[in-house]
């Protein structure tokens, strides 16, 4: 089993850097308020407000920094296994559901990354172990961290180890595809042959191409609008893994773990993977007009679903 530690991004530096800024933004302000004699009463107020953010911005940090380092006490004293985690001592915690939005917003000068997360508990229970659980997960992350994640996790409540939060993700599952994609235009067609193979989905695309330039795949799901591109040409086969190797254990803070960072850490550009319905997108690549695209639905399906057992 493959145990992932998510740490916050940059950390001390980050630390450091905010430190840093903060003091150069006020030095001047104070220089200003120490040699004038007009406008004080709106630099004060005006220090003040800068000195909340700060504060604030301390305090966002501080959290962050202590929930990554209690996740990464409690993994140095568990013991992981195929079958599970077992802790120290007994804990309390919440079991359930994560789910996780991440998106993008920009003001004209800079851009912000936003995410939103959704803990649904389906109980809780006093254990000194969890066994690996494998229930459904599903996630769909492109490269600038974007997307969603849905996955089975355990939330901690005793301390020390307070909202620290474990992610299962299991290996077991199969693709089920059999379908063909026709594409045409007066010039150009192509035959886009799908099938399951395992846990890939995978096909083979014969095209016979005028002024198209090339035949592209890419996947996506009902619940978000982002594309993950996964092949492209003219005459060629692809394979698209749905889900993981081996099963997978994450760790983190709960504000610290979001997509972005679950893709980093698998060591992916962009990802689709895990159970449920996904859908395949051929697309022919026309120049100087609208694009010709039809799609398939296919799901990922898990047999063997397992409920938690608390």
């Amino acid at each position: 089993m493959k145990t992932i530690l998510i740490k916050p991004k940059g950390g001390k530096i980050v630390s450091a850097s905010f430190i840093v800024g903060f003091m150069l933004f006020m030095i001047p302000i104070a220089f200003v308020y120490i040699h004038t004699s007009g406008g004080r009463i709106f630099l004060l107020a005006f220090m003040a407000f800068a000195a909340l953010i700060y504060t604030m911005g301390i305090l966002i940090l501080r959290t962050i920094s202590k929930q990554t380092k209690k996740a990464e006490s409690l993994l140095s004293m568990s013991s992981i296994s195929e079958s599970g985690i077992s802790f120290p001592e007994e804990l309390e915690f919440e079991y359930g559901i994560l789910n996780m939005k991440a998106w993008w917003s920009s003001n004209g000068k800079s851009r912000s990354y936003h995410v939103s997360r959704e803990f649904i508990p389906a109980g809780t229970a006093r254990a000194s172990n969890i066994p690996f659980i494998n229930a459904e997960f599903k996630m769909l992350i492109t490269a600038d961290g974007s997307g969603f994640v849905s996955a089975p996790a355990v939330k901690i409540l005793s301390e020390p180890y307070r909202d620290v939060l474990l992610l299962f993700l299991t290996e077991k599952g199969e693709v089920e595809a059999n379908e063909t994609l026709i594409l045409s235009t007066d010039s150009d067609s192509a035959q886009i042959t799908v099938r399951g193979s395992g846990k890939d989905i995978a096909g083979r695309i014969y095209s016979t191409l005028s002024k198209a330039r090339k035949v592209k795949i890419s996947l996506s799901a009902p619940e978000s609008n982002y594309k993950i591109p996964v092949a492209e040409g003219d005459n060629f086969e692809f394979s698209y893994k749905m889900l993981p190797e081996e099963k997978i254990l994450i760790a983190g803070g709960y504000s610290v773990i979001d997509p972005d960072r679950i893709r980093k850490y698998l060591n992916k550009r962009e990802m689709a993977m895990g159970h449920g319905e996904f859908i395949l997108t051929g697309t022919l690549d026309l120049p100087l007009r609208r694009d010709v695209s039809e799609s398939i639905t296919f799901n990922v399906s898990l047999e063997e679903k397992e409920e938690w057992g608390f």
